[in-house]
């Protein structure tokens, strides 16, 4: 779900959609976003390519829209467990291609999976989650799921990296951890780095890697 020019709506412009809107608004996609209320509306316009008054648990509404033709939809609605549901129902009736809900609890996941919702995101939880990694795991700054059985995780770098070249460490060959690129936090720069590239203590690299590998470096 990665490539440029992706057609993405959001359903619900609570605190959740209204941010997505604004990060959103940073990338090359065209997105519409739609609530049931004109203020809320008329507030996040100017992050997205179209914004609309619709209520989304009308299925005709939905359907005129044409949720089956964005590349994203974007289920922002998880206070209200029921319109939540029911969206979603309807979202895969009309053949939503893949769909992001918020969820509120682990109950509300449950029933978003058996749906078949294809992402689900627990906001509170998931800042939680994050939370904790970083104080257990001091190296992690930050893990996203790419796919299944692969993450990206960006890590400080370790002590015993300091002062070594990328060839001589071996990431990929002792342990399968590909280095995407390095970012220089006391430059504010992003460097591709050549094997014979040495690791400093301002490197924090951006790494893919598959799970179960990422777990024995304690970075799940």
């Amino acid at each position: 779900m990665n490539k440029v020019n992706q057609q993405i709506l959001i359903i619900g412009l609570g605190k959740f959609g209204t941010s997505v809107a604004e990060q959103l608004a940073n990338y090359d996609c065209e997105v519409m976003a739609i609530d049931n209320s004109y203020e809320t509306v008329d507030a996040v316009a100017q992050y997205v390519t179209k914004a609309v008054k619709v209520d989304a648990v009308d299925a005709n509404a939905l359907r005129e829209i044409g949720v089956n033709n964005f590349d994203v939809v974007i289920l922002g609605i998880g206070d209200n467990i029921e319109s939540s549901i029911m969206i979603a129902l309807t979202l895969k009736e009309l053949g939503a291609k893949y769909i992001i809900a918020k969820s509120r609890d682990d109950m509300h996941t449950r029933v978003l999976t058996m749906l078949g919702v294809d992402k689900i995101v627990q906001p509170e939880r998931d800042s939680a989650v994050r939370l904790v990694r970083g104080l257990i795991h001091k190296n992690l700054v930050e893990r996203m799921e790419f796919s299944k059985d692969y993450s990206i995780v960006e890590v400080t770098a370790s002590e015993k990296w300091i002062g070594k070249k990328l060839s001589d460490l071996a990431l990929r060959q002792k342990h399968n951890l590909n280095v995407i690129c390095i970012k220089k936090t006391n430059e504010d720069k992003t460097i591709f780095p050549t094997a014979d590239y040495e690791i400093t203590a301002e490197d924090n690299l951006m790494v893919i890697a598959p799970n179960k590998e990422i777990e024995k470096m304690g970075w799940m």
